[in-house]
């Protein structure tokens, strides 16, 4: 049977292997997963994740290997194994897990966003990944696949469970939280941002209750911070997704305090490059911190898809998510162009929608 052969590394490449799928099995469907579990432990959105056919696993490239190069974290109800490096933080995937019994063959769901340039690219010679749908949306109100309805010509449609599903518990069992805002010692109100697994959470101030540098808050909506969805190669390849939202805030902004090391928790910091340094949970692999080491010692760039504020995960009665505001798209489209340039199209629309209602409804 004829086989094709696929190559994945993470940005630090410690993590480096490949999957070797039959070529009538391609391209591989890949779903956009919005469930609180993705959001948390990765800190984007949604993953990217491709099931991989029976029988089909990750070979790795020595001196990388899972048990050396990978961390799994695996939570209380959890159905499967996740795995991340343990040096860049980016997830890879996961197996199939079932407490109490050996999986003699456990089914894969990889990254797809780990591989080369051009592979999703729909009708493409090179065709080897499609985004088929998002999944799990009723856990995710006000989510990212309101940014992203349409892949070019296609709609994407949504799955969600039915009810009574045992595998797949229905969205509504699994209710967004928290449901009401959350208040500091003063009474002030504050935005919840914590990892899966609990090892890294604080809390974020509105930046009337701030002082010293406010650069990060929108000129527009002044009880807001800036943010941004990033599309660069650096992020995809220490989050394995194809973008990640960014809210910049002040250092001073957050308690407990973090320092400008980046130290809080269970955080493991990464130097991607010169100027850009990261951090992200050692133990559930939630990407969670970016600071640009040439540019400000008061700021950070938190990662939004921890973010538990009571509209909705886009955090948009915080954020200031100015429209457009995709920053590399340039490399987003060298990537997957389709996706990014329908992101930027939708992106551009739910934003331009929401804050002017709101904006209408506040004045009312």
């Amino acid at each position: 049977m004829a086989s094709r052969t696929l190559v994945a590394k993470c940005h630090c490449e410690a993590v480096h292997f490949s999957i070797t799928v039959p070529v009538s099995a391609l391209p591989l469907g890949v779903h956009l997963c919005h469930c609180s579990v993705c959001r948390t432990t990765h800190g984007t959105y949604t993953c990217f994740h491709a099931p991989l056919p029976d029988g089909v696993r990750p070979v790795f490239a020595a001196p990388s290997s899972l048990e050396g190069s990978t961390t799994g974290y695996r939570h209380a109800k959890a159905a499967c194994t996740r795995y991340f490096c343990k040096t860049c933080g980016c997830h890879i995937g996961d197996d199939d897990y079932e407490e109490g019994k050996a999986i003699e063959n456990p089914g894969w769901r990889i990254a797809s966003s780990l591989f080369g340039h051009g592979l999703h690219d729909d009708g493409s010679p090179d065709q080897a990944f499609m985004l088929r749908s998002h999944a799990l949306t009723n856990s995710a109100p006000s989510g990212f696949h309101e940014w992203l309805p349409t892949l070019g010509s296609r709609t994407l449609p949504k799955w969600n469970p039915k009810p009574g599903d045992a595998f797949y518990p229905p969205a509504t069992d699994i209710p967004y939280e928290p449901n009401d805002p959350e208040y500091d010692a003063d009474g002030r109100e504050v935005l919840r941002a914590e990892c899966h697994c609990g090892g890294v959470s604080f809390t974020i101030a509105r930046p009337a209750d701030c002082t010293g540098e406010m650069a990060s808050r929108s000129p527009k909506l002044p009880d807001r911070w800036l943010a941004c969805l990033d599309t660069c190669d650096d992020c995809r390849l220490v989050d394995g997704a194809h973008v990640i939202g960014w809210g910049e805030v002040p250092l001073a902004s957050l308690v407990p305090k973090v320092t400008a090391d980046l130290e809080l928790g269970t955080l493991k910091r990464y130097q991607s490059s010169k100027g850009a340094m990261r951090a992200f949970c050692s133990v559930c692999g939630a990407t969670v911190f970016f600071r640009n080491l040439e540019t400000s010692a008061s700021n950070v760039d938190v990662a939004t898809g921890l973010l538990r504020a009571p509209e909705g995960v886009t955090a948009h009665r915080w954020l200031h998510w100015r429209h457009g505001r995709i920053v590399y798209p340039e490399s987003g489209q060298r990537y997957h162009a389709d996706f990014t340039n329908s992101l930027i199209t939708g992106f551009r629309v739910w934003a331009a929608k929401t804050y002017n209602e709101e904006q209408v409804s506040e004045a009312s």
